[in-house]
């Protein structure tokens, strides 16, 4: 009888190993393979902006978005009478955050006017998510033509210790550059 219960108990030991290894194993085989799976990245924000030269309205200006990630992805938008443009926000997905691959996303804004081009954001980022003073900024990309490109730093509100920094011709109104 001491036996049978031994073998018994053994029996359900070896059970209860197997099934917590399965349970271990099925978690440690889905992260050796996560570089298999697609993830959301976002490559930019929605961006809404206005052009103006000398506080007169761009008009009829093409204005050029290229985000660079895995490869290049480009698009356009002709400024209104107002001096206005726009970009819908623009995400991909993709299997490069499951690598060790160090990853970043760069984002260019420019506007091209009677022959010159003119720098209003370029950012890279290695944020995969959207980042709060990056979403603010590009939904008031407000730029005056007669304006110097310089850098601006501001604060990176999901991670402090890390600001973010844009090359721009463009300024925002209360709010730290």
């Amino acid at each position: 009888m001491f036996n049978a219960r031994l073998k018994q108990a053994s029996s359900l030991a070896i059970w209860v190993i197997l099934l917590t290894l399965l349970v271990f194993s099925q978690q440690v085989f889905a992260d050796m393979f996560d570089w298999l799976k697609k993830h959301d990245v976002q490559l930019s924000p929605a961006v809404q902006g206005k052009v103006l030269l000398n506080g007169a309205p761009v008009t009829g200006a093409t204005v050029s978005r290229e985000l660079h990630y895995d490869k290049e992805y480009v698009d356009t938008a002709i400024s209104d009478d107002s001096g206005n443009f726009s970009f819908p926000e623009k995400s991909i997905r993709s299997r490069k955050p499951g690598t060790l691959q160090e990853l970043r996303t760069r984002q260019v804004i420019v506007i091209h006017y009677q022959q010159d081009t003119y720098l209003l954001w370029y950012l890279t980022t290695s944020s995969l998510t959207p980042q709060q003073a990056i979403v603010q900024r590009l939904a008031a990309l407000n730029c005056d033509l007669s304006d110097t490109e310089q850098e601006q730093v501001f604060p990176n509100i999901e991670n402090p210790d890390f600001p973010h920094s844009t090359f721009s011709i463009c300024r925002w109104e209360n709010r730290k550059s």
